[in-house]
Parts: structure tokens; sequence; C-alpha cells
């Protein structure tokens, strides 16, 4: 029964109408909803924030408030400093459009739970009942425990645990904005989408990235029917356009994951079972995001710059600045790690592939610590998401929960070989080296020197076989104590 009272949604990195609980639970409970988005641009700076994310935050945000308005809702914008005023920000408002009850989506980070926590215990004191519905992940972290009883440190084993409830549980399918009462039209705000002068990082412009629910939504159809079943085979090319490129999206949470698994649903009516291969591996990167996001919820250290291996908080990490610039400009002279770095600075945006042999190199050749290489990525990467790019990077440092063993050490030059055969994407990027044959491109400084090429392009900057090994000896020392 539909309550004659009035709902006010806070949406925050859940950008969308289509397919989220907290705007559907509202909608059907009362008569009258009001939406409501506080920015924080203080703590996006504390977050890390990357211009280009800033940037597709604000353009989506615009969209948003198109919808709403075309079915005669105001999307109400405000900004505030930082997530503790935007609570008070939510309450204020919520008294002044005299509503019974507020609803959010859960978010798992530790900052972020701090600032439910302080709005449920504000609203309790205000007699404003708190509606908290979980539309971010397709399994909230409660729903999965190991035989222990405890949360799996192990992505295998956690895996198999989060099919089976998808299987159990079932898929809803996703709901529609029609939910909402169309009402008159009226005015959308205008959403001042400038991006601050003082952000770091060096992509500022998002315009190559669609926004709005119903272009992203085809997007992911679009993937699934034509590209998804040949994911396996074509993930760890880099030249090559096989990934989904949609973590963006699930990032400012402008689509939910169930529109994905749904999409998926139609290829296999027993799903998560009877995917094609292709199409199961893509369902297990969707996993291990949710993965990581479980453990922010289970582990608040990983909320706050500390390694999952408590012990290799003692690893001897090196203060190198000049190779550290060197990382970030893309001047290592292994062209695979610089054609990564390069990518990112130009694009704000990376290969999933890259990005693990250039987090390898950074951590295990140069021997940097894996926070500095973290912070870089959040301030470029456009899809900047604290868990998934922390749970990255312990993963190729070997400090995280089913990381790496710290004795695999990635050879960019043999990965290079690997993933990008003919040089393909390193001569996208890597514009000195593009009269290199493809015999010399994965190790250019002989034939460069031989044919006295004319070049800027630096010689490898550290020796991998000796970095290797010092690497080893320093965290087998930090291992044993």
């Amino acid at each position: 029964m539909v309550s004659n009272t009035t709902a006010l949604v806070w949406l925050r990195n859940d950008l969308r109408l289509l397919d989220n609980d907290a705007v559907y639970a509202a909608a059907t409970t009362h008569k009258h909803c009001e939406f409501i988005v506080v920015r924080t641009p203080e703590t996006w700076r504390n977050h890390d924030w990357a211009p280009i994310k800033w940037s597709l935050y604000h353009r989506h945000l615009q969209t948003l408030a198109d919808d709403l308005a075309e079915r005669g809702y105001q999307l109400q914008v405000h900004t505030v400093t930082n997530f503790s005023e935007s609570v008070d920000c939510v309450l204020k408002y919520a008294k002044q459009v005299e509503a019974s009850s507020i609803y959010i989506n859960r978010e798992y980070p530790v900052h972020e739970m701090a600032r439910d926590k302080r709005l449920a215990e504000k609203a309790q004191a205000a007699n404003i009942e708190l509606i908290t519905c979980d539309s971010q992940l397709l399994v909230a972290p409660e729903r999965i425990q190991s035989g222990s009883g405890s949360y799996y440190r192990m992505f295998t084993p956690f895996f198999r645990a989060w099919k089976d409830e998808l299987t159990k549980a079932g898929v809803p399918r996703p709901y529609q904005r029609s939910v909402l009462e169309k009402r008159d039209s009226c005015k959308a705000p205008k959403i001042d989408d400038s991006v601050p002068e003082d952000l770091p990082g060096r992509c500022r412009n998002s315009e190559d990235w669609p926004v709005g629910e119903a272009k992203i939504r085809q997007r992911v159809s679009d993937y699934v029917r034509d590209k998804a079943s040949a994911y396996h085979k074509t993930r760890d090319v880099p030249s090559e356009p096989g990934t989904s490129k949609l973590s963006p999206y699930w990032e400012i949470g402008a689509i939910s994951p169930r529109i994905a698994a749904h999409f998926l649903q139609k290829q296999s009516p027993e799903f998560p079972a009877g995917l094609s291969e292709g199409m199961h591996t893509w369902l297990s990167e969707l996993a291990w995001r949710e993965f990581y996001q479980h453990l922010m919820f289970h582990v608040p250290r990983l909320s706050k710059h500390k390694p999952f291996q408590q012990e290799t908080d003692a690893y001897p990490w090196r203060d190198d600045q000049d190779h550290y610039n060197a990382w970030c400009e893309g001047r290592t002279g292994y062209p695979i790690v610089d054609a990564g770095m390069r990518q990112l600075a130009a694009t704000g945006w990376m290969h999933n592939r890259v990005r693990m042999i250039v987090a390898n190199f950074l951590t295990k050749d140069l021997h940097i610590d894996w926070r500095l290489g973290e912070r870089w990525f959040m301030q470029n990467l456009i899809d900047g998401s604290f868990p998934a790019n922390n749970g990255g990077w312990q993963w190729s440092a070997s400090t995280g929960t089913d990381a790496v063993p710290y004795f695999r050490v990635f050879n960019p030059t043999r990965q290079s070989e690997k993933v990008d055969p003919k040089g393909a994407y390193i001569r996208t990027w890597v514009e000195e080296l593009a009269e290199v044959p493809d015999k010399h491109i994965h190790e250019p400084h002989g034939w460069l020197k031989q044919h006295d090429q004319n070049t800027t392009y630096p010689a490898p900057i550290v020796d991998h076989k000796h970095a290797r090994e010092i690497f080893i000896a320093n965290f087998k020392q930090v291992k044993n104590g």
C-alpha cells in the first residue's frame, strides 16, 4: 500500500533510475518522492578523484537531472565541503520537504560507512526513517560466508559461493524508471561540469565516453551480444577492443551490475551456469569487482592504506623520485610499460592487462611503494574505483589477499612479447618506436643505436634480472620475520 507521505532519495554513486533499489522502494511505498545529490569536492580530492572521472560524473549527472525533469521531478543538487557536511545537508532538506523517510543504497569503504552511520543516528533523532538498500552489488557482503563463518580470503572459493548465491536467490528483473509516477515535466537544473584546475590528473575530457542510462545500457547489451563470447581470447590483447570498457559506469553507478547479469541471463536460462567460456570469464571479472568490495566491508584497514598481509608493511620500499617520475611519464625504457603509462595520461584509461604489467614493474622492478602507484592510478583513471584499484595494486605487489606470490615477478619484456607480439599497442602510444621492426620492438635499444636513430627514447632505467633478485630476497626476509 502506498503511503501519502514524502520519501527523499539520496543518490550517491548510484546515479541511475533504472534498476535502483532505493528509487524503487521509495516510489512504491510513498506517494511523493524527492531526489537529492550532494557533491563533496574536498572529500573527492582527498579520495584522489581523477579530473576525467569528475567530468564523467557531472556529465552523467546532467542526464539524470534531465531524465527526472522529464518525469516531473526536479533533482536537488547541493555542494558542501565533505562527507560530514553532506549528512547535515540531506537532513536539512528532508525536514524542508517534510520527508518521513530517507532512502539510500549502501557503500562499503570505511569513510562511506561512517557517513551512513552518522546519517542513521541523526535521522533517528529527527524521527525520520532511514531505509538502506543494496543495489551496488549482485550479492551483498553478509550473504556470503566461508565454512568457518568468516569471509573468503581467496577468490576461487568466493567465486564459487558467489555463483551459488546467484543460483539460489536468482537475478531480479531490473527495475524500470517507469516505477516513478509520471508528472508534468519541469525544468532540470543546469549542472556545473567544470573540472577544478588544481586536480593533479592529466586527462580532463570525458567526451569520448557517452553518458545517459539508455546509451550505457545499450553498450552493455551490445557487448554481451557481440563480444563477450570471445572475452577469454581477447581480454589480454591491448591492441584489440576486447574488453567492455564499462568499468567507469559501474564506478559512478550509472548502471547496476544486475543489468549485466540480466543480459547474460538472456544468453543462458541456467545462469550463472551454461554460459560460454568467454561469458563465464567476463562474469568472473564482475565477481572480482564484488570480491574487492566485500573485502573493504570486512577488513577496514584496507580503507586506511594498510596492506592485507600486515607483515608486508615492513618491506623496505625505495624512495626514488626520479624513477617514480620516469614511471609516471612513460620513460622507463621498457616499451610496454611506457605505452601503458602514456595511454593513461592521454586517455584516462589503461588496458587491464597492461595495468598489471606496469603495477608489477613499479613494485618489483623499481621497488617503489604500491601506495604511490595506487594513488597515481586514482588521480588519472576514469574508472578509479578505490576497492578495485586497491585490490589490484595489492595483488601486483604481493601484499594483498589472494595476491600473486612474491616470487612471481613479471618480466616486462616477456609480457610485452606475449600480449603485443607485433608491437601494435606499443607503436600506438610510443611514437619514438614507430619505425622499429617487429623483431626488435620489445627491446628496441640495440636496433636504435645500430641504425643511428635520432630518438629521445630512454635506455632501461633498471636491469630487470638484478631488480628481481633484490625484490625476492627482501620480500622473503620480510615474510620470514
